[in-house]
């Protein structure tokens, strides 16, 4: 992180993140150098932020670009991260991919990729794994598996071997995914659950082991 930022979003995640961001920056910066700093948050409601936050500076859909700053969305819900990606569309070279722990170059010696926007928040990933786009990854991300855009992947939740997430998939928190398993886009997982089979597109997946409710939701251009 060599830019000062700006974070997308005011809500909970958020402000995890800023935490995260201060504590990170902080440790790696040079000896005697400044690290960058939050200029403040994007948010559409213009929610009024805490004592000790920066101030909310703009709204996501009002809010031109900086290309001096770096960006990093505080939103979790799979079609708001796909929107908000939307809205910065020929930008998104402004968002980097971020882990909590890890640089790129230690991301890098595993394998691991991981696309622009992707945040790596407080989970961890296994060896050649592939993240896409504005990806949110809370929970386990096991060898091999492959993350689309826009997933959500809460805190305690684990993603086996070999596992394909299509875009836009939400995993709730403690759910698992099986090794092998493909999930269909825009498909949720509740918490708590065990997917064990392929899941269908658009599909909804609850219990243990996971029953697969088809067509239970839209993709965000069906809507």
């Amino acid at each position: 992180m060599a830019k000062d930022y700006i974070i997308v979003g005011a809500g909970g995640l958020a402000r995890e993140l800023y935490h995260n961001l201060r504590e990170k920056s902080a440790r790696l910066a040079p000896p005697g150098e400044t690290p960058p700093e939050c200029l403040g948050f994007l948010d559409d409601v213009k929610t009024e932020m805490p004592a000790g936050y920066p101030p909310v500076i703009g709204t996501v859909r009002d809010h031109k670009p900086r290309a001096e700053a770096d960006y990093f969305l505080g939103v979790g819900i799979p079609e708001v991260r796909r929107r908000v990606a939307l809205l910065f569309k020929g930008h998104e070279s402004l968002f980097p991919a971020w882990h909590w722990l890890w640089t790129a170059e230690q991301l890098a010696a595993r394998s691991v990729s991981a696309g622009a926007g992707s945040l790596i928040e407080q989970g961890q990933v296994s060896c050649d794994a592939a993240i896409g786009r504005f990806a949110l990854v809370s929970g386990i991300v096991g060898h091999d598996t492959r993350i689309g855009d826009y997933c959500e992947i809460a805190p305690g939740a684990a993603v086996s071997g070999g596992v394909v997430l299509e875009e836009g998939v939400q995993m709730g928190a403690c759910s698992t995914v099986a090794p092998g398993v493909r999930v269909g886009a825009w498909s949720k997982i509740s918490a708590g659950s065990a997917v064990m089979k392929d899941v269908p597109p658009c599909s909804f997946v609850v219990g243990v082991p996971g029953e697969v409710h088809e067509d239970f939701f839209l993709s965000p251009d069906e809507k």
